[in-house]
């Protein structure tokens, strides 16, 4: 019982914060809510510290190996807590403008990512399939947050009926592979398979509904259908926020199964995700291109950068994995950075201010602003040498070590193309005349985000072994 204890010593020292930040959000006055978010910030960090493994091959299994502490559920978390700190930053004068800046705000973003480490953490599909209704409560919440707005209203519905549908579609598939291999425990499942095979309608069956399920989660094309009006339509900073700590958490889940799990059927499922991978790519990167909403173009980047990530599910290798894990760390800053500069952007001439004529001369007015946002973009785009393109180097090399080369390659051609609209922002900034006044007014708190965001991009540019190092250690 004591070892079952400790293996969930994370999520207990999460939830025990957690219900201390309640406490907090209770107590403190209206006008002092902000100091929740901050209590937030010091309590991941604690237990992000506490729970450090203490050695690379680290592991400790509970509660009959359905869950696991360990250096790969660490990974994740160091994910989680990052796009926790910066959206809580960058979230802070942006609630306080539209007058909605209440402290269950951060609670909910604060429990979302208990749940989160669930399914990282998860050996056994009931307890991944608990923590991912877990989060998928909190992120239907927060998108719909801003009451005051109708399309953060349609953001919060579109998604709780996506969502709730794309997960009734992982649990019926669930039933199918409980049913067929009479356990939910990864390590039964994949025994199972391995002396049985893949043949069986119901194994087929299950697990096919299940990637969908999970390509519903990562907004994976043709599952994407939510994810572009629901991040447009949900307040900047948790658009952001949903566009990495999520699809983080159903990655690092499902790689984990795969991993384990999936092993004996591995080229059975390296097909349909390669397919995903490309489909959802291609789509995210053309759509993108014709965005003239630079919210919205974001939003069809991230479905692009979900395909890029799927490359190092389907590498099915080490390499792989620990790509994925590295990505999204890498994501997680320059992808907030941008929205958190995008939330403080107004423009006095045009109603839409997340237009790209909002960006037009902005490098003359605002230099900082402009040169923060050029890194952001250059590094989302692939460009050497910063961190996006160590991110993209190593799943492009995940694939090239398993013989994959033709998915690489599309994965670079698809790079290339992302970079026009990328750039289109940074020529906006710095050739573009302004046609409106445009105020950019990063207060304390969102600067300290974009400072912590732009210094890490720049720091993993020249030191980029200090992540390398960590995911290295990562043992499914």
């Amino acid at each position: 019982m004591a070892q079952s204890i400790v293996s969930i010593l994370p999520e207990i020292l999460m939830t025990i914060f957690g219900l201390l930040l309640i406490v907090i959000d209770v107590l403190a006055d209206e006008d002092r809510k902000s100091g929740v978010g901050y209590f937030g910030i010091a309590f991941i960090l604690l237990a992000l510290i506490a729970s450090i493994p203490p050695f690379s091959g680290f592991k400790i299994y509970g509660f009959g190996k359905m869950v696991v502490w360990d250096v790969y559920s660490y990974a994740f978390f160091l994910t989680f807590a990052f796009a926790y700190i910066l959206t809580t930053l960058g979230s802070v004068d942006y609630l306080k403008e539209r007058g909605i800046n209440k402290g269950e705000y951060y609670v909910i973003m604060y429990f979302s990512i208990i749940g989160m480490m669930f399914m990282v953490s998860a050996t056994d599909l009931s307890v991944f399939y608990l923590g991912l209704e877990t989060m998928a409560i909190a992120m239907y919440i927060l998108a719909g947050y801003n009451k005051k707005d109708i399309a953060s209203n349609e953001a919060g519905i579109k998604y709780f009926i996506m969502g709730a549908f794309s997960s009734g579609i992982f649990l019926y598939g669930l039933s199918y592979v409980f049913g067929y291999t009479g356990s939910t425990k990864y390590h039964i499942i994949a025994e199972f398979i391995k002396n049985n095979g893949i043949s069986h309608f119901s194994i087929i069956f299950g697990l096919i509904l299940m990637f969908a399920g999970f390509a519903f989660k990562i907004s994976a094309f043709p599952f994407h259908m939510w994810a572009p009006d629901v991040y447009n339509g949900a307040p900047t900073p948790v658009a952001g926020f949903m566009t990495v700590a999520p699809k983080a958490a159903a990655f690092g889940g499902m790689v984990r199964f795969l991993m384990v799990a999936g092993v004996p059927a591995a080229e059975k499922w390296q097909l349909f995700f390669a397919i995903l991978a490309v489909l959802t790519m291609t789509y995210g990167n053309l759509v993108a291109i014709a965005q003239n909403n630079v919210k919205r173009m974001l939003a069809y980047s991230a479905i692009s950068h979900a395909g890029y990530m799927l490359i190092g599910l389907v590498a099915a290798n080490d390499i792989g994995y620990q790509a994925i894990a590295l990505y999204t760390m890498i994501y997680a800053f320059m992808n907030i950075g941008a929205f958190t500069l995008l939330s403080v952007l107004k423009n006095k001439g045009i109603i839409d201010d997340e237009r790209l004529e909002s960006f037009a001369g902005l490098a003359k007015k605002h230099p900082l602003f402009s040169l923060a946002m050029l890194l952001f973009m250059f590094s989302l785009a692939g460009i050497p040498p910063l961190a996006g393109f160590i991110g993209k180097f190593y799943i492009f090399m995940a694939a090239i070590k398993a013989k994959i080369y033709w998915l690489a390659i599309i994965g670079v051609l698809n790079s290339a193309v992302a970079c026009y609209y990328y750039m289109r922002v940074t020529v906006f900034m710095y050739f573009k005349e302004a046609e409106y006044e445009v105020e950019a007014n990063i207060k304390p708190a969102a600067f300290i985000a974009t400072f912590i965001a732009s210094a890490v991009v720049l720091l993993l540019t020249i030191f980029p072994s200090f992540l390398i190092n960590i995911v290295k250690s990562m043992i499914v």
